[in-house]
């Protein structure tokens, strides 16, 4: 009698879902979960803030596997990164590379690759002799990539560049203000599509089209109706649906325990007019799909914050404590944001209910998080580890930072019932030798 596999759920956590881009990501996760008879609990968020709270949850539901494209920052993830790797959840990060080193693989499109297509595609269209402007992206490295190969061209100069916020909006302002202040250019690259479109809208309202060429970043179906009316020269395809369906297979390779390349690089190839036809087709055939998963993941979002609403009913989600279980034995509590005293007692309470349901044996509150302390929370945390005693578990205290501790000298409050370690790993290897 053959015995059935155990569902597998995968949480993935994306940006926001206003940019084409990341939909047909997510359209390549579920649509190659889907193949593997694999769940998908997605999420998409506008701020890092937000993405660490959906992290947190996915975690506390014991997902197997998390995909994460994030928005920035690689400090805020790090305690929830770190719980992952503790409860063998493999990370996968999509797009960006923003947390490379610190996930088990990044996917993402062969960047440089594609660069140096466009330099080629500008320099055979120019000749050798131009002026660029560049509109670069947050947190990437795509215009200095550029800038970097189109020096080969001792005569092409970059004459000026901004930093956009990925609209469409920002990439017409800057080029707008550009040409009010009669700044000659030949050529501007955007660091994404979205930009670009935006820079096209300013030289049309100047009949400039034609007349200073734009190239892009992504392969958007927005931009290849640009390339086909000759505004815009290319675009470098990022293939966003074969970066999700990487990212799935690359999970479940990972929990299968096989090994996995840290850096996952997908083609960098250009579309320009020659190929537009066939690239907007491939577009086309993706988006009934896309519009599927979109009602099915509102669908998902919805219910998720309805749970997230329940679970926190009592509290604003500042004063929140995420409670994780590590094993059957350890609860992690990551504690991030400012702690007062009522968030402090609401802390010591849901601890203690937690203890209470799960017969847990120790208790890590990891405060890496935490910057400001006070005489009230420290005493909180205090009758924490007494009362988490009284029902049989011993509370480790982990990621003190060094004004926390100079804070807690200073306000003489006594912590002997408290074990303390510089970070998370430290204090869960403690946890395991005094089981042993």
């Amino acid at each position: 009698m053959s015995t059935a596999k155990p569902a597998i759920t995968v949480g993935c956590v994306l940006n926001d879902a206003r940019f084409t881009f990341w939909s047909i990501l997510r359209h390549g996760v579920r649509s190659r979960a889907a193949e593997h008879g694999v769940t998908v609990i997605d999420q998409d968020a506008r701020t890092v803030e937000a993405q660490v709270e959906m992290v947190a949850e996915l975690l506390r539901r014991q997902v197997h596997a998390l995909i994460l494209g994030p928005v920035h920052e690689t400090s805020a993830f790090a305690q929830h990164l770190e719980l992952a790797r503790l409860a063998r959840v493999p990370v996968i990060e999509v797009d960006g590379g923003i947390l490379e080193g610190h996930v088990s693989a990044t996917v993402r499109s062969n960047e440089r690759q594609g660069l140096e297509r466009i330099a080629e595609l500008l320099t055979s269209h120019l000749g050798h002799r131009f002026r660029i402007a560049l509109i670069v992206g947050p947190n990437n490295h795509r215009a200095e990539v550029l800038a970097e190969v189109l020096r080969a061209w001792p005569h092409v100069q970059v004459v000026t560049q901004a930093v956009g916020d990925w609209t469409r909006e920002s990439g017409r302002r800057f080029t707008e203000a550009w040409l009010r202040d009669g700044q000659p250019i030949d050529a501007i690259f955007a660091a994404n599509d979205p930009m670009a479109l935006g820079a096209i809208d300013a030289l049309e309202a100047r009949d400039l089209t034609g007349k200073v060429v734009v190239a892009g970043f992504d392969g958007l179906p927005e931009a290849l109706r640009a390339i086909k009316s000759g505004h815009m020269l290319a675009t470098v395809n990022q293939d966003a649906i074969r970066i999700g369906r990487q990212a799935v297979d690359t999970a479940l390779q990972a929990l299968r325990g096989d090994p996995v390349e840290r850096l996952i690089l997908t083609p960098g190839g250009l579309i320009t007019r020659d190929n537009v036809t066939d690239a907007a087709l491939s577009a086309l055939d993706l988006l009934p799909g896309i519009m599927r998963d979109f009602i099915e993941s509102n669908a998902e979002r919805q219910r998720l914050q309805e749970e997230i609403i329940a679970a926190q009913r009592s509290t604003i989600q500042e004063l929140s404590t995420p409670i994780i279980p590590l094993d059957e034995h350890t609860l992690i509590v990551p504690l991030i944001g400012a702690i007062d005293s009522g968030r402090a007692m609401q802390m010591t309470q849901a601890i203690l209910e937690t203890i209470s349901e799960r017969h847990a044996d120790d208790v890590i509150i990891d405060i890496t998080g935490i910057s400001v302390i006070d005489t009230s929370v420290a005493n909180h945390l205090v009758q924490t580890a007494q009362a988490a005693s009284l029902l049989g578990a011993h509370v480790t205290l982990a990621g003190m930072s060094p004004e926390v501790a100079q804070t807690i000298v200073q306000l003489g409050v006594k912590l002997n019932l408290l074990t303390t370690s510089s970070n998370l790993q430290a204090a869960l290897q403690l946890a395991r030798r005094r089981r042993r």
